[in-house]
């Protein structure tokens, strides 16, 4: 028997579902009664929706700029294309995003003395302001909704998604982050 596919949308959630796989389960509007994957899926798509707000109301940076510019301040001298990685972005979708950085002189870019086709990005001393700064309000922005756990309650949600991600990587053959 085919697997009958329909789009379902539920809470702002959009869930692909076929009818043996308990799509009354994932259907359920009352997020105290999801499957958790359900759950998960619903939580992600707020926390995502949560950071996106968070970062508009905490900086001038984009979400994209903010996380590039993280990743250079965690690693000086990234390439370009480690840092896309990083953001889980094709190469040319950064490009204009560095380029706003360089332009607002949050970052430089600087041939590789040792490969001169290699192109590396340094954070500047406003870059680390700017990201300092941004991270203070994001992170007051979420401090706000985190619920106060005990480290075993942490243990058994972390390792909950780990064990979700492990599946999706197997089921998918892995993830490249940029694209």
């Amino acid at each position: 028997m085919p697997l009958r596919r329909e789009r379902k949308t539920i809470c702002h959630l959009t869930i692909l579902s076929g009818y043996d796989l308990g799509v009354a389960g994932f259907l359920e509007r009352d997020p105290r009664r999801m499957p958790l994957t359900g759950l998960v899926a619903l939580v992600g798509r707020r926390l995502t929706q949560h950071w996106e707000r968070a970062v508009a109301r905490s900086t001038d940076l984009s979400r994209t700029a903010l996380i590039a510019l993280t990743a250079v301040d965690e690693q000086d001298g990234r390439t370009h294309r480690e840092v896309a990685q990083h953001c889980w972005v094709r190469p040319a979708t950064l490009t204009p995003v560095i380029d706003a950085l360089e332009a607002d002189g949050l970052l430089t870019r600087q041939r590789d003395t040792a490969d001169r086709r290699v192109v590396r990005l340094r954070i500047t001393p406003a870059g680390r302001a700017a990201l300092h700064s941004a991270w203070q309000g994001v992170g007051a922005e979420f401090h706000r909704i985190e619920p106060e756990i005990n480290p075993a309650e942490a243990d058994v949600i972390r390792k909950y998604l780990l064990a979700v991600l492990s599946g999706l990587d197997e089921e998918e053959g892995g993830c490249d982050p940029s694209g």
